[in-house]
């Protein structure tokens, strides 16, 4: 018979014991951190109809960036991020629930694009958000910079620390309307300040785009900084309130890792104000590790209640595969889960060794049983020793008559032979 491959389909994620307890660990420290801040958990569908998912009405152009499907007469697709989701649920819950609304959801999304390095068909992401409807205090951006901040600061240990990079699209917004740009211009002009740090000729794309008096004066906004602007218009002078006092707010929060820089657009267009991405100090190559911002009115489609809200969202899977991929984590900690292995040395010992289990799992101690009994100590303390075990607690004939037990040091190979209570106060 022909074997069946063993490895995953591209763009698809697998990862060892210990490189996933590490994941587990960082996804569950985040998220006591966004607990803590009262958000609350979402679970949405990982299904949703491909009307909800996007408003295109050709199939098959879509059918290449999502994973897609007809059951009957619904054509249904997998999520590809958590923000369609949410915004289906909150304007169909708009009587349920407190707002402002505060939620996360920690969800697998899936996309159809072409995979590589960092992007995957199947990928974890944390997103976080905080809705209000008509309004929404932009005293909100900087809480959830700042609970975002303090999430990563939990795993700071395994990640190392991050910057936060703050940008503005309101400022652009303004700055292109005091230039007098026409729509078409400013939209281009987004993506070329958006890839700045990625082209070489950044300022010869502008001066294409907008003409040579314009490009200098939004690369004057680089180079001189944007203060020097104020008294130009009376939005402009709002957008740079606003960036003063969401710097203020995060500075009173603590957190003194962010500044400003309006080279931050973030791809979406959906931002309309305050937008931020977080960079690992230590590992800058890898770009941006999460971001969001402001966004109003997403959930138009769904309600004609205005919904107004801010939102992040880390791309965890990108980020933690990045760094145990690269050997960039130390996974000393996460390669002996299991404090005692039950080795049952002949089978008059099982019933003995599954109490010996009992009370040690009781205890709170990480115990995995051996209950093969027919096999040779050799195979059983080479078993032990596989599966990372501190201990190994050793089960014959003479320990269940005298209710003892041999317990043996599995780094220094020391035994001694005690008591079940004593067993547990060693292990504890």
């Amino acid at each position: 018979m022909e074997l069946k491959p063993t490895k995953t389909l591209s763009g698809f994620i697998e990862l060892l014991p210990a490189q996933q307890r590490c994941f587990d660990e960082c996804a569950a420290r985040m998220q006591r951190v966004l607990k803590t801040a009262g958000f609350a958990h979402l679970d949405l569908p990982a299904i949703e109809r491909a009307e909800v998912l996007t408003d295109k009405d050709n199939w098959d152009e879509i059918e290449t960036q999502m994973f897609l499907f007809q059951k009957g007469d619904t054509k249904m697709g997998l999520r590809y991020d958590g923000t369609v989701g949410l915004s289906r649920y909150v304007a169909g819950h708009l009587n349920d629930l407190a707002f402002p609304f505060r939620a996360y959801q920690f969800a697998r999304n899936y996309r159809g694009e072409r995979p590589q390095r960092g992007r995957y068909r199947e990928f974890y992401q944390m997103d976080l958000d905080i809705m209000g409807i008509d309004s929404l205090s932009e005293n909100y951006d900087a809480e959830i910079v700042a609970t975002l901040a303090r999430a990563y600061e939990s795993v700071d240990e395994f990640i190392g620390p991050v910057n936060i990079r703050v940008g503005n699209r309101r400022f652009w917004n303004a700055m292109f309307a005091h230039l007098n740009l026409t729509d078409e211009q400013s939209r281009a002009a987004f993506v070329l300040i958006d890839k700045r740090d990625k082209i070489s000729d950044f300022y010869d794309g502008l001066v294409e785009t907008v003409g040579a008096d314009a490009a200098n004066e939004i690369n004057n906004v680089f180079s001189n900084g944007y203060k020097s602007f104020a008294g130009l218009s009376d939005a402009l002078d709002g957008a740079i309130g606003e960036m003063d006092a969401f710097m203020n707010l995060l500075d009173s929060m603590g957190i003194k890792n962010a500044v400003i820089d309006l080279g931050i657009m973030r791809g979406h267009a959906y931002y309309t104000g305050i937008v931020f991405e977080f960079f690992l100090d230590n590992f800058p190559e890898l770009g941006a590790i999460g971001g969001g911002g402001r966004y109003e009115d997403l959930a138009s489609k769904f309600s004609k209640t205005k919904i107004i809200g801010v939102g992040a969202a880390v791309g965890f899977s990108r980020l933690m595969v990045a760094l145990l991929d690269d050997n960039r984590i130390d996974l000393t900690q996460f390669m002996h889960p299991v404090r005692a292995a039950v080795l049952c040395m002949g089978s008059a010992q099982v019933a003995y060794s599954m109490r010996v289990l009992a009370e040690l799992r009781n205890a709170g101690i990480v115990a995995v049983p051996y209950l093969d009994a027919n096999k040779k100590f050799k195979n059983q303390i080479e078993f032990a020793d596989k599966i990372g075990a501190d201990y190994s607690i050793i089960i014959g004939d003479a320990e269940r008559e005298s209710e003892m037990l041999a317990v043996k040091n599995m780094q220094t190979g020391e035994q001694q032979t005690i008591t079940l209570a004593d067993t547990i106060k060693l292990l504890k």
